[in-house]
């Protein structure tokens, strides 16, 4: 089977976190014998066509190479659609795209399209092939306003199969478009178990480490982490906080820390690539996501935590409860509390038989469900279903 995988967001270098997880099911859908290819937007020092293992991976350009700033920095879901201008900076992009696409389409013949996010990569897929759309999160929350759900009601309502990455997400694209949702379900994404596992065998650092990593923006409730750090070591908690990440909130998270005097005791550190990250979580005690909102898919990070024997506490904003079940996988904290977050945390840091009952359930969930084999296996199986029920000619 040919399968032709559409995409703004797709790894540019080894152990980028961009994409990663679209990368990873090419790879295992490619690995059971499909033949993949990949369209995906050029960035600065990306190469325009590469062999990706066994998927063919093809980068089209749009600007100069300094300016090809627009795929991978979260700028079409942040903000393209607020603003007629940037909206309008869009449109030689959303043109090279949907070429680019044609073209290989052309080239290639799929059999089908797996579009990932229904903006743009679904929105710019031509109809005239049975594709399916993987909604992620980011682009479910466009579906909050009134324009982009009519635009998004055709692109959606016309796909073989609308999938997503959780229950939480399925359930808002049924409300939002109650005509696809008999055509919405849940698969989520592969996970590279036995490369998170690795974790397992770093040496945990002491005191003990709180960790945070991802994007510094408002919705991810960093700040709140800040104050409940403070709050533990104002009560004698022994603890550190590493905070991987980088984004717009972090000079306002640094002014946070620096007038709560706990500035110079959080390491405050960049992204680090996928291949850093099961020592990261192994060397952890705690990995926290506060997010806040509706703006969490899902909470990739904690599966991955789980996995390298990394204990969780998240809140219940979005996806999260579908991987930290409270007091079986992880522990919840209230949303933008930080008095009950410290609670938890704290809960976790003095309570050694609970954290390692908590991580172990987890572990043992998250691989049944995240496996590669597992995920491949559900895709793999949409894909024919579609592949059989379209009409020949």
């Amino acid at each position: 089977m040919r399968v032709l995988v559409v995409t703004h967001n797709y790894p540019r270098f080894p152990g980028d976190r961009a994409g990663a997880f679209v990368a990873r099911l090419a790879t295992l859908v490619a690995e059971r014998g499909s033949e993949v290819h990949v369209v995906a937007p050029h960035a600065p020092g990306a190469s325009e066509e590469q062999r990706d293992g066994d998927v063919q991976v093809r980068r089209f350009r749009y600007a100069p190479e300094a300016l090809e700033r627009i795929g991978y920095t979260g700028v079409l879901h942040r903000r393209a659609f607020t603003s007629p201008l940037t909206m309008a900076g869009l449109l030689p992009y959303f043109a090279a795209f949907r070429r680019a696409i044609a073209r290989e389409v052309d080239r290639f013949q799929p059999a089908l399209v797996h579009a990932h996010w229904w903006m743009p990569a679904g929105w710019l897929t031509p109809r005239r092939l049975p594709y399916i759309v993987t909604c992620h999160g980011s682009d479910v929350r466009l579906l909050e306003h009134a324009a982009l759900r009519r635009l998004a009601r055709p692109v959606l309502s016309q796909a073989a199969a609308v999938t997503t990455v959780s229950r939480f997400l399925a359930q808002d694209i049924r409300a939002a478009l109650p005509d696809v949702a008999m055509r919405t379900m849940v698969t989520p994404m592969p996970v590279d178990v036995a490369h998170f596992a690795s974790g397992r065998t770093a040496q945990r650092v002491h005191p003990p480490r709180i960790l945070y990593a991802g994007n510094l923006v408002p919705s991810k409730g960093v700040d709140v982490l800040v104050e409940a750090f403070h709050q533990l070591r104002q009560r004698g908690v022994a603890c550190e906080l590493r905070i991987l990440g980088g984004g717009p909130v972090a000079p306002s998270l640094h002014a946070l820390a620096r007038r709560l005097g706990v500035f110079d005791q959080i390491q405050w550190m960049p992204f680090v690539p996928q291949t850093g990250m099961p020592a990261e979580y192994g060397a952890s005690t705690i990995t926290v996501l506060p997010s806040r909102g509706q703006a969490e898919g899902l909470g990739l990070t904690l599966v991955e935590a789980l996995l390298a024997g990394c204990a969780v506490v998240g809140t219940p904003a979005g996806g999260i409860p579908e991987v930290v079940v409270h007091e079986e996988t992880g522990l919840l904290a209230r949303g933008g509390d930080a008095r009950d977050l410290a609670r938890q945390i704290e809960r976790l840091l003095t309570d050694a038989a609970l954290r390692n009952r908590l991580t172990r359930e987890g572990c043992e969930r998250c691989t049944a469900t995240f496996a590669p084999d597992v995920a491949a296996a559900r895709v793999l199986a949409l894909y024919e279903d579609v592949v059989a029920s379209t009409p020949l000619g």
